[in-house]
């Protein structure tokens, strides 16, 4: 039977229902599918760095940090070296343990029993109490299997970089530590090895 509604024409046989059912039917499967796909995509997005877990400290791996403040200090003038030590060594402290997790929206970093540094997951910085006490600006961004993690003061620039190993059991933290009251940049790196 067909019905005219100005100049648009309905048919609406026996036939022509079925279809029209089979199609709404399809339609909002693919509908919710795609819905389903999509939620599912962003919740994975987050956990495809495969970086969220427990990580402990290589020593033997690592670098020595002790040393590595040495070799920097060793360049100023003998006024200000001991100050220079005593602070990069605040700045630097070796973390035995480390966690991580990430959402969609933020990453939380733990190290030892201090408490977590949560940033958006963006790369939009937050305010953070730095190992020394001193007041820093901190951002975190995932980029894959690698974590950048920045914190800016008055006093200079730290940058660790995470990068998580193709097994994903082995995370290496390069650090890049940059001031204008350093005559060089300190770089070194600490080795993880994943526990959970």
């Amino acid at each position: 039977m067909m019905k005219t509604h100005g100049r648009i024409s309905l048919v609406t046989g026996p036939k022509e229902k079925i279809a029209m059912t089979n199609f709404v039917s399809t339609l909002c499967l693919v509908l919710l599918c795609s819905a389903n796909f999509l939620g599912s995509t962003t919740r994975a997005a987050a956990q495809d760095s495969g970086l969220d877990g427990t990580y402990v400290l290589d020593q033997t791996d690592s670098d020595n940090i002790n040393e590595v403040i040495e070799t920097a200090v060793g360049k100023l003038n003998f006024l200000t070296r001991d100050i220079a030590r005593a602070r990069l060594k605040k700045l630097n402290p070796a973390y035995r343990q480390l966690a991580i997790t990430s959402s969609p929206n933020e990453i939380s970093v733990t190290v030892d029993n201090q408490r977590p540094l949560r940033t958006p997951a963006k790369g939009a910085p937050v305010a953070w109490v730095g190992p020394d006490g001193g007041k820093v600006n901190a951002s975190m961004q995932l980029a894959g299997r690698r974590l950048a993690q920045t914190f800016t003061s008055a006093d200079g620039r730290r940058v660790n970089d995470y990068t998580l190993s193709p097994d994903g059991r082995t995370l290496t933290m390069q650090v890049t530590e940059t001031s204008p009251k350093l005559s060089q940049t300190i770089t070194y790196k600490q080795v993880y090895r994943r526990v959970s």
